[in-house]
This record gives structure tokens, C-alpha cells and sequence, in this order.
């Protein structure tokens, strides 16, 4: 076989060889320390002592879980994708914190970090005696002339010939097992890792659905800027234009009549300008553009009806993301504003685990719901073609508390 031709080949049975082989010292230590971690956890948990150290292993399991979909990549090509963990937009502390218990991934997760014990040990342990095997028997015309008299090598004598040949069908017997070894071993991990058909559907199912809400939010968007525009600036650049027109006609016969015209002209110009400017806004902010997301919730802030506290802040985030975070908070400011009743409001941001986090609170009356055609409907629908979530958390005398949480990874 040509050189150029072997070298794939090879690449491939050392990456097999790797993956297989590192198997056996990860397959151990996982093996070790999360038996020892749980044993410990659960032995400790009626004293509450072992909360606190399930709540590591948990973490440190879906951090081990994380690194084998890496490692996946030896034998599969590419890494698996990391899955969409489940996570609790409430803003109570104990659901957040119970959040990836009701998550199937992260007992599968487990699953597969006490799995790679024994699996890893077995196959690790085999491909590594094989191929040490093979080795041995290669160099033992090597060895073979210093060996000690009466040594299993010295006794061979001509036979070391016939061990190094041997070594040619037990190396090929190695790298067909190895092969077979990473095949499955990559197949368990795609198994327990990877996501499987009826997440995929339902994740198909809700892009779907997601994209549909968010092409009919945007033509609704785009309906009220039109609304907007008629009945607003141009009905007021229409009234600004017949008054000039009047002034213009009363410039020779009644000129003291024109100062009155044209005052009246200007104070409608002003306010023409100022729903225009309006309207801009609420196609895209420049502020958002120029300064970020924290320097344009500042701003609304500032001119909110009620006063508004900023908690937080984060870095540049992608675009749309700045996009969508801004005008959660700008539509549910402004019914703050016109239904809540309330005397005060907050709004904060954090990036926790690749996600943005938006939480916005008053204290007013309560009973904001998602309805289908409701604002909170289409700030929802906004915020699901990110692939995020809104969660509505409004009972009858409040208070309100709305969370929004997308990802905001560029």
C-alpha cells in the first residue's frame, strides 16, 4: 500500500488505539471516585452533610460526561453535541437548584460515567495486552542475544525468528480488536450521550413552531409600525402641510395671521419628530448598537413611568440576542406600566452557563398571563426563535416576575 494511501489508516488505528487504551485509567478513576462520592453522599444525606457532596458529584458528573463527548471525536469524528439541559427559569431558588434532577440526560449521564468503568477497564485492558503482545514478540530478536542462559528466550534459539514473524497475524489480530473495541465503545457513548430520535423530533417539532410564532410576531411588529406611521407622523406631517399651505395663501393679505399658522405648524413638527423617533426605537435602537445592552436598558430605565432598578449586567452578546433581551424588557416595562398598578419595578441579567438570564419584576397587582395574540404571547415567541425560554410567574395580587432565558453564546 502506498505511503500517502497507509496514512489515513494509520492515523485512524492510533486514534482507535488511544481512545480504547485511555479507557482503561478513566474508566478506573470515574469508577472509583463517583461509587466513593455517592456511597459517601447518600450515607451522609439524613444529616444533611451529604447534600452538599451530591450536588458536587452532580456537577462533576455532567462535567465528566461533557469531556467523553469530546473524546468521542477520537473514534467518531467529531465531538457529540453537547444537549440543551433543562433549566428553571422559576425565580425560586429550590426549583432552579432541582432542575437537573428532573433532567433524563443527566441520569443518562451517570449512566454512562459508571459504565465506562467496566467497559473501559475490559477493553482497555485487552487492547493493551494484545498490542503488548505483539510488540514483545517484534523485538524479541532484539533481546533474544543478551538474554540470561537458560532463559525462556535463550532456549528459543533460531525459534526468536519465528516469534518476531508471529508477531506480523498478532499485531493484525490487535488492531482488528482494537477496531472492534472502539466501534463499541463509541457506539455506548453515542447511546447514552448523544441525543436520541425522540428528542430530536420533539426538537424538530419545536423549531417548527418556534419559527412559526416568531415570522408571525414579526409581521405583527411590522403591522403596528405601519399603524404607527399612518396614524401618528404622517397624519401630522399631512396637518403640518396644510397649515403652510394656509400661511402661504395669508403671507400678502393677512400677514398677522401667518406667525399663528406657522407656530402651530412647528409644535406639530416637534411632535411628528418625537413618534418618528419612536418609532425608530422600536425598530432598533442605536443606543443598542453603539454602547450594548446595558447602556439601552439604562435608557428605558430613565424612561419608564415607574422607577426601574438595573441588577446586573453582562458583555457584548450576539445581536440578536441584544435584539430580543431589549425588547422583553421595553414591552413588559411598558405594561408595567398601564396595568400593573405598581409602585416600583426591577430588572436583572446574568450569564449563567451560556445563557442569558433576564429576569424582570414589579410589585403591582398580578395576573399577567400568556394568552395566544397577547404581548406576552409574542414576547415568548421572540424569545423561542433563540431557542430560549419565557416563563410567566403572575399570580392574582402579585406580584409579577418574568424570566427570559436565552443563549448568548456568539
Amino acid at each position: 500500500m502506498p505511503v500517502a494511501l497507509s496514512r489515513p489508516f494509520l492515523l485512524r488505528g492510533w486514534r482507535e488505539f488511544v481512545y480504547v487504551a485511555t479507557g482503561l485509567p478513566l474508566g478506573i478513576a470515574w469508577l472509583v471516585v463517583l461509587v466513593t462520592l455517592l456511597a459517601l453522599g447518600f450515607g451522609l444525606a439524613l444529616i444533611m452533610c451529604g447534600i452538599p457532596i451530591l450536588a458536587v458529584t452532580l456537577l462533576l458528573w455532567r462535567w465528566g460526561a461533557n469531556t467523553e463527548r469530546e473524546r468521542a471525536a477520537l473514534v467518531l469524528g467529531a465531538p457529540i453535541a453537547r444537549p440543551r439541559r433543562i433549566a428553571s427559569a422559576s425565580p425560586r431558588l429550590i426549583d432552579r437548584a432541582l432542575a437537573p434532577l428532573r433532567d433524563g440526560r443527566t441520569w443518562r449521564d451517570l449512566g454512562y460515567m459508571l459504565l465506562l468503568g467496566p467497559v473501559g477497564i475490559i477493553a482497555g485492558t485487552l487492547t493493551i495486552v494484545l498490542w503488548s503482545a505483539a510488540l514483545a514478540a517484534l523485538l524479541t530478536p532484539v533481546f533474544a542475544p543478551g538474554a540470561p542462559d537458560g532463559s525462556l528466550l535463550d532456549e528459543l534459539g533460531a525459534g526468536v525468528i519465528g516469534v518476531a514473524v508471529a508477531s506480523v497475524p498478532l499485531a493484525a489480530l490487535a488492531a482488528l480488536v482494537t477496531r472492534a473495541l472502539a466501534a463499541g465503545c463509541g457506539s455506548l457513548a453515542q447511546a447514552l450521550l448523544a441525543a436520541d430520535r425522540a428528542e430530536l423530533e420533539e426538537r424538530i417539532s419545536s423549531l417548527e413552531a418556534t419559527r412559526s410564532g416568531a415570522v408571525e410576531s414579526a409581521d405583527a411588529r411590522l403591522r403596528r409600525i405601519e399603524r404607527d406611521l399612518h396614524d401618528g407622523a404622517q397624519h401630522r406631517l399631512a396637518f403640518i402641510a396644510m397649515e403652510l399651505g394656509r400661511a402661504r395663501a395669508k403671507l400678502e393679505s393677512d400677514p398677522g395671521a401667518v406667525d399663528a399658522l406657522l407656530a402651530g405648524a412647528h409644535e406639530e413638527s416637534k411632535i411628528a419628530m418625537r413618534e418618528l423617533r419612536d418609532v425608530a426605537r422600536g425598530i432598533h435602537p442605536s443606543v443598542l448598537s453603539d454602547r450594548g445592552l446595558d447602556a439601552a436598558l439604562s435608557g428605558l430605565a430613565e424612561r419608564a413611568t415607574v422607577p426601574v432598578e438595573i441588577r446586573g449586567g453582562v458583555d457584548r452578546l450576539p445581536p440578536a440576542v441584544e435584539t430580543a433581551a431589549y425588547y422583553v424588557v421595553a414591552e413588559t416595562l411598558t405594561n408595567v406600566g398601564r396595568h400593573s398598578g405598581a409602585t416600583r419595578a426591577y430588572v436583572a441579567l446574568r450569564c449563567e452557563r451560556g445563557d442569558l438570564v433576564l429576569e424582570i419584576g414589579d410589585d403591582g397587582k398580578g395576573g399577567a398571563h400568556r394568552r395566544p395574540g397577547s404581548g406576552l404571547e409574542g414576547l415568548a415567541q421572540r424569545v423561542e426563535a433563540l431557542d430560549g425560554t419565557l416563563e410567566v410567574h403572575s399570580p392574582e395580587g402579585g406580584p409579577t416576575t418574568i424570566v427570559a432565558r436565552m443563549p448568548c453564546a456568539s
